[in-house]
């Protein structure tokens, strides 16, 4: 378990069916860097993260998470999958926030956020209780825990997935357009806890249409198009400066 929080990816590739998703994807992501995936609906933005937390298998390719192979070992010969309860050892190292909050709605704040230590890592149901609380404090929602899903709004909601992931204590945590579903008055709610989190260390990789944050908190940024990274670099240059024609005709519809 070596080089926590980095992501090495060299020549991914996925398909569903006959449609090539990802093509060649070629990444490096330091410990601590936050990195913001833009790029048009369907250019295997979402499908990259869900390749890199384990929800789908990369078809051919080299994937490394926190400095381990993910999802399978190397012998001599061959590369051979992980059982299924490794493979869920290596998942709870990498956080997941996704647009839908998916918060379990009969558990309230406090339990949705310690569900994952004592479900799945059989952790002390009253630690975790606390544990919880500390974290939806950081949130802003330590007035929050006794409430269930539906008393809350969309950023609230948001805010206690983001806290459930931070629970299970990852190196590296992932968000697939996390403000997409929201109302644009609580989008800052959310975007502020990220900035918190990345001024902590945090790993981030981050699919967005938030080109403010992507400016502000950014240290790389990648723009995705058709499966395949048409660009990527410094998040201010690119932004600023985007050498390549697609990236430069993305962004004159975004900016």
């Amino acid at each position: 378990m070596s080089n926590d929080g980095t992501i090495l990816a060299s020549r991914i590739r996925k398909s569903f069916g006959p449609k090539t998703v990802l093509q060649d994807i070629d990444l490096d992501i330091g410990s601590g860097e936050i990195c913001c995936i833009i790029g048009p609906s369907g250019s295997g933005k979402s499908t990259l993260l869900r390749c890199i937390n384990g929800l789908e298998t990369v078809d051919s390719g080299i994937l490394k998470v926190n400095g381990d192979d993910f999802g399978y070992y190397e012998t001599e010969h061959a590369y051979h999958a992980l059982s299924p309860k490794k493979l869920a050892l290596q998942r709870t190292r990498v956080g997941m926030v996704f647009q839908q909050f998916n918060l379990f709605p009969n558990m309230t704040a406090r339990e949705n956020v310690m569900s994952g230590p004592v479900l799945v890592k059989r952790a002390d149901k009253k630690e975790s209780a606390k544990r919880a609380q500390e974290l939806l404090t950081s949130v802003g929602l330590g007035a929050f825990g006794d409430r269930y899903p539906a008393e809350l709004s969309g950023g609230q909601q948001q805010r206690v997935a983001i806290a459930r992931s931070l629970a299970m204590d990852p190196e590296i945590m992932l968000f697939d357009e996390p403000t997409s579903a929201l109302d644009p008055e609580k989008v800052g709610e959310v975007l502020t806890v990220m900035k918190e989190l990345a001024k902590k260390g945090m790993t981030m990789v981050v699919v967005t249409h938030e080109m403010g944050f992507a400016r502000e908190v950014a240290d790389s940024l990648l723009f995705m198009d058709e499966g395949i990274v048409v660009e990527r670099g410094d998040a201010r240059e690119v932004l600023a400066n985007p050498k390549e024609s697609r990236t430069q005709s993305f962004l004159k519809k975004v900016l």
